[in-house]
């Protein structure tokens, strides 16, 4: 990304004002944007439901650029006294005919946080597990802190997701494999 396109990103990005949901409220907007040592993702989307949130995406890999479109359906919520999961179906094409699928499941109360990903992108899976621990409990005006271990494809690593109002950053490395996402719904 060259200093102009992450000037504005990051302009954008302070300007409005996050869940950690691929879909949002209906008319929302989310800009999504994920950096490791193999790859860039930049989302921008649009709700058009409640359960139904389509964009733009471009995504670098060492090997390949994509701008392809994004599809995000929230297929079941359960709301619980406390708590809540949910399923998502994930889709994007690309100009290219590449294409990606994927299926991801989480559930959530004010302390424990556990995700799973299933991922096929153009002939090649990818599974990703979440579990997530707060050490402290917040109302809905502070900032939430999340300890985050990260299983991709049997590679563990340690994430810090932090996140007030519609804010989200994740962050994290080890032996010099760095992670980091920006989220925010508007």
């Amino acid at each position: 990304m060259n200093k102009i396109k992450m000037i504005a990103f990051i302009l954008f990005f302070l300007l409005n004002i996050v869940f950690s949901h691929p879909t949002t409220f209906k008319s929302g907007k989310v800009l999504w944007y994920v950096k490791n040592n193999s790859m860039e993702d930049l989302r921008l989307g649009y709700s058009i439901r409640h359960n139904w949130l389509i964009g733009g995406r471009f995504l670098k890999t060492p090997m390949n650029e994509d701008l392809m479109i994004n599809s995000n359906w929230l297929l079941k919520r359960w709301n619980k006294v406390g708590s809540q999961a949910n399923i998502f179906f994930l889709s994007n094409i690309s100009y290219n005919k590449k294409y990606h699928l994927g299926l991801q499941g989480d559930w959530e109360n004010r302390r424990w946080y556990i995700a799973q990903m299933v991922d096929y992108y153009s002939n090649e899976f990818s599974y990703e597990t979440r579990l997530g621990w707060s050490p402290y409990l917040i109302d809905f005006n502070g900032l939430s802190t999340w300890f985050i271990i990260q299983n991709i494809n049997g590679s563990i690593k340690p994430i810090i997701r932090l996140f007030k109002d519609n804010y989200l950053v994740e962050f994290g490395s080890k032996k010099g494999n760095k992670y980091l996402t920006l989220m925010v719904h508007f």
